[in-house]
């Protein structure tokens, strides 16, 4: 599919505007710079109204429908099923561990102890709402892996793919990432101390408390302050009580940097000479769970920013592990030794760190991979067809290459007796039943274009490896070829 419609429906509201710039207004507007697809983002609550002649011309035109978060309400799913009705793609987009919030987290009391009574008024918790909500949906996406892994334990059968976030490149592509004078840091110059200031940064919302008092990071923070006079920290956003334990660790040695529009906040990144990612630790296991379900956006932004970066251990930042920067176990000791090795060597950490800036806007800026964020799509759409028995464009079935297995079974109906007879019955059955279950629904996937031939009149080409299905069935149909052949010429 090309020339795609995606139509994002989003959760957030201005007050609170924080996932749905990276989970629909960043990717609508690279998919919109691209000039080869179209986007558009709509409230969650217009969505609802399906029915209202303004959103059937908003939502109408769309192939993909991508809903945030807040699948909570029936009018939400039928809206969901209406769409859907219609040969849209829906699916859910879901980027927190919501059954699993934290008490530090300020969305717990409405997930966890549902202060806004969704119980008493439509007979779900917050939790139980969402799973009924991802019964009407077609598939799930979510920047994180574990996420889909639980919804998949919650309800089988529930197909998701990992879609990471991307980064808004328009915001980054001026930037450049603050030097560093190495001589004047070995010389020491008093003179030089505020140009020189080795800044260490962090930003975020008002969710990781935890994810400082169990990493192992904040214990080190005074030992590292007083170890280089050079060190200066730099706390970004809104969580007071992060700023105010840096105020009773380190008084006068860090910067209080409010929250900014997320436009602004790539230049804030730029400053840093260090970044910091901690997650929570072992020492609150139903913290360090709900952490390592985050996504891998600080990594994203030090690299695009050419910030050397670290970032705790798990799969959260292991994609990016090695490339600007690393994970770190959580305890005191181990982030007080990567420290110590970014700080003693930073320029030659910044070096590597810039060297990977093209890299990063190649791989991880929504602008340069719309290509793959779609493919991802196409795939989810492929799937969903094939299981409701659609036939695809380029792509070859069971019954184009192998014919009928009715009339495959017929022909190997011969006069044998015994063992045998009851052997080949066996088979026969068994290549039946895989056909039925199998073939019939699930496509075999061929590439076009290539080999002798085109398209689907070009005929299999078995040197160019056709899927799992072909070399599963295709064996067991050349032996009851066999056996038909052996029996009825007599050997």
């Amino acid at each position: 599919m090309t020339g795609q419609f995606f139509l994002f429906v989003f959760a957030d509201s201005q007050a609170e505007w924080n996932t749905s710039q990276w989970r629909s207004l960043t990717i609508s507007d690279g998919l919109n710079a691209s000039g080869k697809h179209k986007a558009r983002c709509i409230p969650i609550n217009d969505f609802a109204q399906y029915g209202h002649d303004t959103v059937q011309a908003v939502v109408g035109p769309a192939d993909v429908i991508v809903v945030q978060r807040n699948l909570l309400h029936p009018e939400i799913w039928k809206a969901c099923d209406y769409w859907r009705g219609l040969g849209k793609l829906v699916v859910a987009d879901l980027d927190d561990d919501y059954p699993h919030l934290t008490p530090q987290n300020p969305a717990y009391p409405f997930w966890i102890l549902d202060k806004a009574g969704l119980k008493e008024s439509l007979g779900y918790t917050p939790i139980e709402a969402l799973t009924e909500g991802f019964k009407h949906v077609d598939e799930l996406i979510s920047p994180n892996e574990l996420i889909i892994k639980d919804w998949q334990e919650v309800l089988p059968g529930f197909k998701g793919y990992w879609v990471p976030n991307y980064a808004h490149w328009p915001w980054y592509k001026e930037l450049q990432q603050k030097p560093f004078n190495a001589e004047t840091q070995r010389r020491g110059d008093a003179e030089a101390f505020i140009e020189e200031q080795i800044v260490i940064g962090w930003g975020g919302s008002v969710s990781h408390w935890d994810s400082w008092w169990f990493s192992g990071l904040r214990e080190v923070v005074p030992e590292i302050t007083a170890q280089y006079p050079r060190v200066m920290w730099k706390v970004c956003g809104g969580d007071q009580r992060i700023k105010q334990f840096f105020e009773r660790l380190v008084p006068g040695r860090w910067i209080d940097q409010a929250g900014v529009p997320p436009e602004h906040w790539p230049a804030q990144v730029a400053s840093f000479d260090i970044g910091l990612a901690p997650l929570c630790g072992p020492e609150y296991p139903q913290g360090e769970r709900y952490d390592l379900r985050r996504s891998w956006l600080k990594a994203v932004e030090y690299l695009l920013t050419g910030v050397p970066w670290l970032g705790s251990e798990g799969i959260v930042y292991a994609k990016l592990d090695g490339k600007g920067g690393r994970t770190v176990e959580n305890s005191p000791e181990a982030w007080y030794e990567a420290l110590c090795d970014t700080v003693d060597n930073l320029a030659e950490r910044k070096m590597e760190s810039k060297r990977l800036m093209a890299w990063a806007r190649d791989n991880l800026a929504m602008e340069h991979v719309v290509d793959q964020y779609v493919q991802i799509f196409n795939d989810i759409a492929a799937e969903r067809n094939a299981a409701q028995g659609m036939r695809l464009p380029n792509v070859w079935y069971a019954g184009d290459i192998f014919g009928q297995t009715e009339e495959l079974a017929g022909r190997v109906e011969v006069s044998v007796s015994g063992d045998d007879g009851d052997a080949l019955a066996m088979v026969q059955a068994q290549t039946f039943r895989i056909s039925k279950e199998w073939h019939e629904g699930i496509p075999l996937e061929y590439s076009a274009g290539s080999g002798s031939g085109q398209g689907r009149d070009a005929g299999p080409d078995p040197g160019r490896g056709l899927s799992l299905a072909t070399i599963l069935q295709y064996p067991l149909l050349t032996q009851v070829n066999t056996i038909a052949w052996e029996s009825t010429s007599g050997s």
